[in-house]
């Protein structure tokens, strides 16, 4: 029997390619071998969670622009970034996406 190749969208965040994938297979695939090791779903999670939150605040810091400034330009509130910045909260693909084409044609216009 063939394995059935599966197509994923696929975003490119600082010319590293990134795989989109459904939240539920995400989870089946960082469910623990050992139910009682550390590195269940959730650890895993968070990790990715605060990397996210540590690059975007990089990112902007880098470009030179005020929390205010990127969520105007992304078209998100500025207290929606604030609480993705300090990884309260995680943003969906779109607000990710709106975030980094507000960085990079920001950076352009320099």
């Amino acid at each position: 029997m063939k394995k059935q190749k599966t197509a994923y969208p696929r975003v490119q965040l600082d010319g590293k390619w990134y795989v989109i994938i459904a939240e539920d297979e995400f989870r089946a695939l960082t469910q623990p071998r050992n139910p009682s090791s550390k590195n269940d779903a959730l650890h895993v999670m968070n990790i990715s969670d605060q990397r996210l939150a540590d690059r975007l605040l990089e990112r902007r810091q880098e470009a030179e622009l005020t929390q205010k400034d990127l969520a105007r330009l992304a078209g998100i509130r500025v207290e929606t970034l604030n609480r993705i910045e300090k990884g309260r909260t995680t943003p969906d693909f779109k607000t990710i996406r709106k975030l980094v084409i507000a960085i990079n044609k920001y950076k352009k216009t320099e």
